[in-house]
């Protein structure tokens, strides 16, 4: 096979859907008038994380969602947390909230997840949520997992019925809800995590091999059936020369020189998770509203 891997760069895509979105945002408030609305509740100042909130937040603005942050100091409890997302659940002009995953570590986060209504759990991560994706029942489903599917559908195969994926994570947030929409297309799916035995030799079986541990350059060329797809759903923040760097599960340039498709990180999944997230919220503002009452997984 020739070298090169084709790479699938996120962002056009990403625009695209938020274009989407945003006609729909109009839509909404011109014949409903209805106001989409996002709320965020994140706990502390760590630079990272709000950096992804302002990346967030911009990206809501673009598709005219209006987003309301709700930033709270370090030190509160987890009870005032969920004090504070308890009033997010009896607003009705507020459709989605998002709690900020990346809270410090002594936070319970499933916890304060849980406290989230399920009908504005827009980031899929509530436990009702999980089993209705679980069960085929129209449900939110966590975003990079739907960005990945999308992907894949657009720029590999739009119906990959049969093809044999391997999904390296076992995590809620990715791993597991890929498997499941991986199942949905008709794929044949095998989960395996860092413990898995023989890992290489299962993952060079692959037609579409899944990285989703948070595990920095995990994934080698090695690791790669030539020719698959790789859908690479890792974000982890390194250290290089000094300089902070976020990089994926799977090492790219050796992989891009195996693979036939590869996703870059940053720039492939994250852009269509968060397009994926406004599209989410539009979703929850029709069904609180009784508008729409069919869910879309991808």
């Amino acid at each position: 096979m020739a070298t090169g891997a084709r790479v699938i760069e996120g962002q056009a895509t990403a625009r695209e859907m938020l274009w989407d979105v945003h006609q729909d945002v109009r839509d909404l408030h011109s014949e409903h008038r209805l106001t989409v609305t996002l709320a965020i509740v994140v706990v502390g100042n760590d630079p990272n994380t709000l950096r992804l909130i302002e990346n967030k937040t911009a990206r809501a603005e673009e598709a005219g969602v209006r987003a309301q942050l709700h930033t709270l100091p370090a030190d509160t409890t987890d009870p005032e947390v969920i004090t504070v997302i308890d009033g997010l659940n009896n607003d009705d002009s507020v459709h989605g909230i998002l709690v900020q995953h990346y809270m410090p570590r002594y936070r319970d986060a499933r916890r304060l997840i849980e406290a989230v209504d399920p009908r504005k759990d827009v980031d899929g991560f509530h436990t009702r949520n999980a089993g209705l994706l679980a069960n085929d029942v129209p449900a939110f489903v966590p975003c990079e997992a739907l960005a990945g599917v999308h992907l894949l559908k657009t720029f590999v195969e739009s119906r990959p019925i049969g093809w044999h994926a391997v999904v390296v994570g076992d995590t809620h947030r990715t791993g597991r809800p890929m498997a499941r929409l991986l199942l949905g297309e008709r794929c044949t799916v095998t989960i395996a995590h860092e413990d898995t035995r023989d890992l290489t030799e299962i993952c060079s079986q692959a037609d579409i091999l899944i990285a989703a541990t948070n595990r920095a350059g995990m994934i080698r060329a090695r690791h790669v059936k030539p020719g698959a797809a790789v859908i690479d759903l890792g974000r982890s923040r390194v250290t290089v020369n000094d300089e902070l760097r976020i990089v994926g599960d799977v090492r790219f340039d050796e992989v891009r020189e195996v693979a036939g498709w590869v996703t870059p990180v940053p720039g492939g999944v994250g852009p269509v998770a968060i397009a994926m997230l406004m599209r989410n919220v539009v979703t929850a503002c029709r069904r609180q509203n009784r508008l729409d009452e069919k869910a879309r997984h991808g």
